[in-house]
């Protein structure tokens, strides 16, 4: 079967402009994050690649985002710690969070989970799998874009 040509994610879970979904990819090893984004983006995705934490922040600080991705083991701000600041930083707003990690332990799961993330993926990954996560979050979850809600405030 070729993920690639499944179905478009639903526009009515795209903003009113009918603008896809944008999901940041948050990733230090560059062929996993430049692979990851392809297989989003021919399935009509918009992506945003951050290679940390610390640029993933920078980016949800100045950028319109609906879906994060992001790894776990990452140089000077891994996964985890990532998904806390942005609770923190962000903490009125609603982003679904998926998580990639090798290290797939209870403790990993308990805390990626306990900080809101809809699903830990274990890498390696099966791009399949993560594609029809994502398209049931932009088509089911009801959700606006990070920077959208906080400029409507």
């Amino acid at each position: 079967m070729d993920i690639f040509s499944l179905t478009q994610p639903s526009t009515s879970a795209t903003s009113t402009a009918l603008r896809p979904e944008t999901i940041l990819v948050v990733d230090d090893d560059d062929l996993h994050r430049s692979c990851l984004k392809e297989f989003l983006e021919r399935r009509g995705y918009i992506c945003l690649e951050a290679t940390n934490g610390v640029h993933g922040l920078e980016i949800l600080r100045s950028q319109s985002v609906s879906i994060i991705i992001t790894d776990n083991n990452m140089p000077e701000m891994d996964g985890l710690t990532f998904i806390e600041e942005v609770k923190h930083e962000f903490s009125d707003e609603f982003l679904p969070i998926f998580l990639m990690t090798a290290e797939v332990s209870n403790s990993v799961r308990l805390r990626a989970f306990k900080n809101g993330v809809y699903r830990v993926f274990e890498k390696p990954l099966d791009f399949q799998e993560i594609c029809y996560a994502v398209d049931w979050v932009a088509k089911f979850d009801l959700h606006a874009p990070l920077a959208k809600r906080s400029s409507a405030l």
